[in-house]
């Protein structure tokens, strides 16, 4: 054979295993990136914004789900005091998530918002009249409920307190015993206002009355007056914030806390059975009443718009309200369920902590989810802090009542 015949055979075999190694390396690729664009398709991402504090009952849900569907879920935890702010600003310009978790007053900003109404057929729960009217404005439905409550509580230091304080005055009356033993009498959020509503329920006032805003009553000037007295006495720090108040109480620097239901799983866990549990004091005889909502899951109107994410969200809406998650909710996270069964299922075998969250929760008002309260909200924050600076209770009462009403009539006007 001669070399030119050798070197064309050579040629000839060296083409052909040539191409045989593209085509499998064509096909090889072909199919990775059919498998890659498949995973693609099928795997969808539900995002989500929560405000709660207790990041576990949640998270309980979504995995739960994540293991039964072909969907990742994130979930993105946000400060309880920017949510709204982010929100409202992230509405302006399409940023908004698959889903938000928000108490049902914020629902009353639902068009500021920029959220969708829920269809009826949507809710798989019977809910009760409260946390159904939680949800209902305008005649349409704005959030499906996961857990109500969200109400204040009072937490005690067992290392200090053996028999928890029923009345104010207890406390007043052991402030300097405490004080000499360089421990807080109590803390809370003072500058929140969500922690003055009590004390003024305590003088039968209350932010709304038949739907109407009303700040400026004479149970506004006794509930300023009174808060303002507890600082002045040195009963609380009025300069301390969340933070402050939970970091004093976690760390014994306080003998006791008022905080909210969503508080008490954290509380638990870093103060085990130091951590004692009571209705809120009265005042001078008087039953505080705070307030209790729902959190909701709530939907952005642009989610909706997108087709192939429709499907999806409404699957993980109806999913949420299944009786196995509310169970699983409580067990981890001992937040109460919206189920009516349930809920009174577990109110009759409640007891220790588990009681006393039910005779508190059984003391609530409920939080209107109207624009008048999101508008009171502001107009309270905003003559507190004037009443702070010097303002008296009166004029404080009535500028609140003002800045309300203007706030509410430029909004009638656009």
């Amino acid at each position: 054979m001669s070399n030119k015949t050798y070197h064309n055979m050579h040629l000839a075999i060296i083409k052909i295993m040539s191409d045989k190694l593209l085509n499998t390396f064509q096909f090889s690729f072909l199919f990775l990136i059919l498998l890659f664009s498949k995973t693609v398709l099928a795997t969808q991402t539900l995002t989500i914004w929560s405000s709660h504090q207790n990041r576990d009952f949640l998270t309980v849900m979504a995995k739960v789900y994540e293991k039964k569907h072909d969907v990742n879920i994130s979930i993105v935890q946000l400060d309880p005091s920017e949510i709204k702010a982010e929100i409202l600003l992230s509405a302006q310009d399409g940023g908004l998530p698959d889903f938000i978790v928000i108490p049902s007053d914020f629902l009353g900003l639902h068009k500021m918002m920029n959220l969708s109404s829920i269809p009826g057929d949507w809710y798989k729960e019977e809910l009760s009249s409260r946390v159904k009217a939680s949800v209902e404005l305008d005649g349409k439905y704005w959030g499906i409920p996961l857990i109500q409550g969200n109400f204040l509580l009072l937490y005690y230091n067992k290392k200090y307190v053996t028999q928890p304080i029923t009345d104010f005055k207890e406390l007043i009356q052991i402030k300097k015993q405490l004080l000499a033993k360089n421990i807080i009498p109590i803390g809370w959020n003072y500058n929140d206002m969500y922690y003055f509503m009590p004390f003024l329920s305590v003088f039968n006032g209350w932010p709304i009355a038949n739907g109407k805003i009303t700040l400026n009553t004479p149970a506004m000037v006794k509930a300023l007056k009174y808060y303002r007295s507890l600082a002045d006495q040195g009963i609380i720090d009025r300069h301390c914030d969340y933070r402050c108040s939970q970091r004093d109480f976690v760390e014994g620097k306080s003998a006791y806390s008022i905080n909210g239901d969503w508080a008490y799983h954290d509380l638990k866990v870093m103060l085990g059975d130091n951590l004692g549990v009571a209705v809120l004091p009265k005042v001078n005889g008087n039953t505080m009443h705070p307030m209790a909502s729902t959190f909701v899951l709530a939907i952005p109107s642009c989610s909706l718009r997108l087709k192939d994410k429709q499907k999806v969200i409404k699957s993980f809406a109806k999913f949420v309200q299944k009786l196995s998650n509310q169970q699983a909710v409580y067990e981890k996270a001992h937040l109460l369920p919206i189920s009516m069964a349930y809920y009174k299922q577990l109110k009759v075998r409640a007891k220790g902590d588990s009681l006393i969250m039910f005779n508190q929760m059984a003391l609530t008002k409920p939080m209107p989810s109207m624009m008048n309260m999101a508008i009171s909200w502001q107009a309270i924050a905003i003559g507190f802090q004037h009443y702070k600076a010097g303002a008296t209770a009166e004029y404080t009462a009535e500028h609140m009542q003002k800045m309300a009403i203007k706030q509410l009539q430029s909004l009638d006007h656009n």
